[in-house]
């Protein structure tokens, strides 16, 4: 629990040890950790509801990232295929990587801002086809007054 991830972020070497919420184990389940030297993970692109990164390893890695995880909104993609992510040492994003070479993107996308999105655009057209009615019934009645 938060509790117990508190506690264990005082005293571990944050280089090769990750802490882990117990809520996110089965994102893990079957995950076998070989250290890779050569692995990486590259920041290429960044705005702040857009975050991608490259990756290359041998094996699968386990990654942090130095964001702050925030679950409402955000999605994870790898090679934009949906990808699942999870908290680690209290308040990172990580994600466990595949092994090869990967596009990671990390995406704003809240539902509520889609569905005002949606709205203001179904807004949007109604007045502008009642403006387009109103000239098309102003034009029409200047012809009959003609």
């Amino acid at each position: 629990d938060a509790d117990a991830e508190m506690k264990a972020l005082t005293d571990f070497n944050p280089a090769n040890t990750m802490i882990i919420d117990k809520r996110h184990q089965d994102l893990l389940k079957g995950l076998t950790i070989q250290p890779d030297s050569m692995s990486l993970i590259k920041l290429t692109s960044y705005a702040p509801d857009e975050l991608k990164y490259i990756s290359n390893a041998a094996t699968p890695q386990l990654a942090a990232f130095s964001d702050i995880y925030y679950p409402k909104g955000w999605n994870a993609y790898v090679d934009d295929k949906p990808a699942d992510y999870f908290r680690a040492n209290y308040v990172l994003r990580a994600m466990v990587v595949p092994a090869g070479k990967h596009n990671i993107t990390f995406k704003f996308e809240p539902e509520v801002f889609i569905t005002g999105e949606k709205i203001a655009l179904a807004g949007s057209s109604i007045v502008l086809l009642l403006a387009a009615a109103a000239i098309v019934l102003s034009f029409r009645k200047e012809k009959k007054s003609v």
